[in-house]
């Protein structure tokens, strides 16, 4: 269990210095650059009912129910479960996603194993990436509600599982496939399912016929 963990711990350590620096940033202490590029915006995925729960999730939540419980955060979530998005929010998220790729070796599970979720390592699949950046951004302040597990096929047909961070600006995917974060319209993935922001262990169904047009600008 230890070594499992390594990674997990080692990042974090990384996230809370840049954690102090995007707070000090926040109450004026660092001066911001001159010019800020665009936040990101596009829409929520829309959801049409509830979906049977991922057999490595139930699994997880068994053996670690405290990952699966929801959680508060000091950056408050809307009544829809979304955090405000801004330039100092989106830089940690940014920073999360960076270093778990980095931390974490890329290993599939064996051909005919139970998909086994665990929260990072040394390496891991896409599931373990995505649950250590969800644990790292809980940690540092955002809501479970806002941190939601989601599955889908890439263009290739393969099963693959993201984290989303739910924003006021709209969806976006922390996929350890890419080196940015993207807006879900951008990432190449054909959602299935997602976690409902007010309760972990509920998943629903990804409506994408449903889901608005992300605004032009």
């Amino acid at each position: 269990m230890v070594r499992k963990r390594v990674g997990v711990t080692l990042v974090l350590a990384a996230l809370a210095g840049a954690a102090f620096v995007v707070d000090r940033a926040s109450a004026g202490f660092v001066t911001p650059p001159k010019s800020l590029p665009a936040l990101p915006l596009t829409t929520q995925l829309a959801v049409d009912g509830t979906a049977h729960e991922p057999w490595g999730f139930t699994m997880l939540c068994r053996r670690s129910p405290e990952i699966c419980t929801d959680r508060a955060g000091r950056l408050v979530a809307d009544g829809r479960g979304a955090v405000r998005l801004d330039h100092a929010t989106l830089a940690l998220v940014e920073r999360a996603h960076r270093l778990v790729n980095q931390a974490i070796r890329p290993q599939a599970e064996k051909a005919g194993a139970p998909d086994n979720w665990k929260v990072g390592g040394r390496s891991g699949d896409c599931e373990d990436y995505a649950l250590a950046k969800r644990e790292m951004l809980i940690r540092l302040g955002l809501p479970s509600s806002a941190l939601r597990m989601a599955t889908g096929h890439l263009r290739s047909g393969e099963y693959h599982a993201v984290l989303v961070v739910r924003t006021d600006r709209g969806d976006l995917v922390l996929d350890n496939l890419s080196r940015r974060v993207r807006t879900w319209d951008r990432s190449g993935i054909r959602f299935d399912t997602i976690q409902n922001g007010h309760d972990a262990r509920v998943w629903e169904r990804v409506n994408l016929a449903g889901t608005a047009a992300p605004p032009t600008s």
